[in-house]
């Protein structure tokens, strides 16, 4: 991180570092009453570093001059409270900051012909197919905020949009429901890994099954072009078959019912840099 100019600091970050070096070797002999009271912080480290490494193995190899845009939202991400589950609505700056981060990583897709847009007036956003796809990110904590946050968002992309010149601007909102699935640092559980991506997929059916008529209703007084919401959850999962633990996430998308065939093709290419990101 400090190669692209992060300075770390004292802040959750270094104490995620501390507890993954300590437990890399200390785990062989821990007593199962250690284990019982320091597993917990080595399940949330594994947890959010993950985020961290993600971003920077995205555009580690980009000239440090051309992330500022980056490199800002991560000098606010390394900060906050170290757990999430200790987390308040008053301290969700850092990993609000994050996810903006993780977004704009997921979609740098260079060999494929997107490419982040790091100075974004949005949350962020991606270049690709002649078009630019401005995002508004929401990390949602509870099931009553998501009408909130969606009317929020997609405000605000419908103001951006409205300022751009030309017919190549698009806007999606992309939500982060983690914390709705997993306040705190639980492990889902499951026999193999062919269960676990079996429940993923199912869970991600039926978030946006549910609530898919939320933000429909929202966006009915919004400019077409928005048009669509990107979903996504992250949780630590173990696979008792290989007694494993794994961080696990994934990623979809909702498009906004009635759009033209032109914003159907954009989706189904930004579908593909979030199933096939790294």
């Amino acid at each position: 991180m400090d190669q692209i100019g992060v300075k770390i600091g004292p802040g959750r970050t270094s104490h995620y570092e501390r507890v993954i070096k300590h437990w890399a070797k200390a785990y062989r002999t821990a007593s199962t009453e250690e284990g019982k009271k320091v597993f917990p912080g080595f399940v949330s480290a594994m947890f959010e570093i993950h985020d961290f490494v993600n971003v920077y193995e995205a555009f580690n190899n980009m000239d440090p001059s051309e992330l500022d845009g980056i490199v800002a939202k991560l000098q606010k991400a390394v900060t906050g409270p170290i757990n999430a589950y200790d987390e308040t609505p008053e301290s969700t700056t850092a990993r609000n900051f994050l996810f903006e981060a993780v977004v704009a990583a997921r979609l740098h897709r260079p060999t494929k012909g997107a490419t982040a847009i790091l100075d974004a007036p949005s949350d962020t956003g991606v270049r690709f197919s002649g078009h630019k796809m401005w995002i508004e990110c929401k990390r949602v904590t509870t099931e009553n905020k998501i009408e909130a946050n969606v009317k929020k968002a997609s405000s605000q992309l419908e103001n951006l949009l409205r300022k751009q010149l030309g017919s190549g601007h698009r806007g999606v909102v992309a939500l982060d429901v983690s914390k709705i699935l997993n306040p705190g640092d639980q492990i889902y559980i499951s026999r193999n890994d062919g269960q676990l991506m079996r429940s993923v997929d199912e869970l991600m059916r039926s978030l946006i099954d549910r609530y898919s008529p939320l933000w429909e209703r929202v966006y009915e007084r919004r400019s077409k072009k928005v048009i669509g919401t990107i979903v996504s959850f992250a949780f630590m999962s173990t696979s008792e078959e290989r007694n494993l633990l794994v961080h696990t996430s994934q990623w979809g998308l909702n498009p906004r019912q009635g759009i033209s065939q032109t914003d159907d093709r954009l989706e189904r290419e930004l579908v593909s840099m979030l199933e096939n990101a790294p």
